[in-house]
């Protein structure tokens, strides 16, 4: 019961904040105020904050950004971001929230964890700070990695680029995964740990596997340190997740909480084109997971059971009533998602495709593992797709290249209603998806490829690839990076 009560205390505070908020706290006051707090008491408030942000706005951006979900064409929540028209003004929370609410207390929990030689705490800190740095770095472009938390004593923190910021994770990575053998004999982290429940072994197969997940956003120079991952293959085996939520206000899964509960509908968020059509094209029954029956079906079950809105055409003319389109299916109760046992199956097919000398049957092996588990994480049985001549069968005849997108592009379904916000980071690394030149509904279209929105603000053909720094950033630090349009890539965009 104190767990739930704690639980509820902090989403509370979170789900106050909202899209549009003015922020006044100072980025370097956790907003739980828990500074003389014992580790027991940071740890699920600090994996609180990064659950909140990552399950709630990112996951948003991500499911907008990954074509998942679309905009409503009759309701308005979410039309900058399907115009990809984000501004430093808006959604400074996640920026806010991150860094002066799960960073600071993780640092609080290293230092006082260090002391104690409370190493258990060490490494669940340790690594959720990687975590949390590795999703700022990769949706921002460079963070103040080094000085972020210490404004104290240094109004003006430098943000350190990408490429150097993921260098200072993985020695974070490194340094948990070191401390190993001193947690084994200390007490579990028990019910104050959200994600494994205490395991300490656990928390070292995350760094493990986020460090692989680092090292293959520049695959050519760390190819030999990947091998020796996959290699050892101490990486997860279970979900890195946060299975805590109930069907209760302010208890409920933070992107639920904030679209069905909190607005005044919760009729904006329908099902893609670009995501339906694929899942339908290949019979795929997770599409009872993702997505709900139409009003229409439901009265009427000799109308279609899904139908959806093309990415972005929120102002089609006529308006498609609200009866004919399906909403996303979302859940109370659903997880945050930081890493997944799938997705490091689909990291270990990728690295088997990319390496000097491909290996197919061993890509094969890790792939049809992923969407197993993909498959499985709904209730769903893949043997019939991963069969030879079934839909989703693994193509160890293709190419490199078309094996590498039949994996991504399976790993774009998986992220749906989970790590969708991920699913974005992968198409900015591999270019899969596909952008389409054609809307869903040519004849020519090919399933599961993105299309730009038509009511974009970028160059035609250019789609999001990053976040603004937030106005309270370029208010209050003067090192804050000049504004880049959204479309600008990063140094590992493809």
């Amino acid at each position: 019961m104190k767990r739930y009560k704690f639980l509820a205390s902090v989403l509370l505070v979170l789900f106050s904040f909202t899209a549009c908020e003015k922020d006044l706290l100072d980025i370097n006051d956790s907003p739980n105020n828990l500074p003389n707090a014992e580790p027991n008491l940071l740890l699920p408030s600090g994996i609180m904050w990064s659950a909140a942000k990552i399950g709630g706005d990112l996951q948003l951006f991500g499911s907008l950004w990954s074509q998942h979900y679309t905009q409503n064409n009759n309701s308005s929540q979410y039309r900058t971001i399907e115009q990809y028209n984000v501004t430093a003004a808006d959604y400074n929370g996640i920026w806010t929230n991150m860094w002066a609410g799960g960073l600071k207390d993780l640092q609080v929990i290293q230092q006082k964890a260090t002391t104690s030689n409370s190493w258990q705490y060490y490494i669940a800190a340790r690594v959720m700070a990687a975590f949390d740095y590795h999703v700022l770095n990769d949706m921002y472009g460079a963070i103040p990695i080094s000085e972020g938390l210490s404004l104290e004593t240094n109004e003006n923190p430098v943000f350190v680029e990408n490429k150097e910021s993921n260098a200072i994770i993985i020695k974070m990575l490194d340094d948990a995964i070191a401390k190993q053998a001193e947690a084994k004999t200390l007490p579990s982290m028990g019910t104050a740990d959200y994600v494994f429940q205490g395991n300490t072994d656990n928390w070292v197969k995350f760094a493990k596997s986020l460090k692989l997940k680092i090292l293959m956003r520049d695959f050519a120079a760390n190819q030999a340190a990947i091998e020796a991952l996959i290699t050892e293959n101490d990486l997860l085996t279970v979900d890195a997740s946060v299975n805590v939520f109930t069907d209760a206000e302010n208890k409920s899964n933070p992107l639920y909480e904030q679209n069905n509960r909190k607005l005044n509908t919760s009729i904006n968020l329908r099902a893609s084109n670009t995501l339906l059509k694929y899942l339908q094209a290949n019979n795929d029954p997770r599409v009872e997971a993702f997505f709900l029956p139409t009003d229409a079906h439901v009265g009427n079950p000799t109308l279609p059971r899904f139908s959806g809105l093309e990415q972005g055409n929120y102002l089609v003319s006529p308006t498609i009533p609200n009866v004919n389109t399906s909403g996303a299916r979302l859940a109370a109760t659903d997880a945050v998602y930081f890493m997944s046992a799938a997705e490091v199956s689909f990291l270990k097919a990728e690295f088997f495709v990319r390496k000097a000398a491909p290996d197919a049957a061993a890509a094969k092996t890790s792939y049809d593992d992923a969407v197993t588990k993909a498959f499985s994480r709904w209730g769903q049985n893949a043997a019939t797709f991963l069969a030879a001549g079934g839909k989703y069968a693994f193509n160890t005849a293709g190419t490199a290249e078309q094996m590498l997108e039949q994996i991504i592009t399976q790993k774009w379904v998986a992220a749906t209603r989970s790590q969708a916000w991920d699913s974005f980071f992968d198409q900015n690394r591999t270019g899969y998806p596909k952008i389409s030149a054609v809307a869903t509904t040519d004849p020519s279209y090919v399933p599961g490829q993105y299309t730009v929105s038509p009511n974009s603000i970028l160059p035609a053909g250019q789609i999001p690839r990053r976040l603004p720094y937030p106005k309270i950033s370029r208010d209050y630090n003067a090192n804050t990076p000049a504004p880049e349009a959204l479309n600008n890539k990063m140094w590992w965009h493809k």
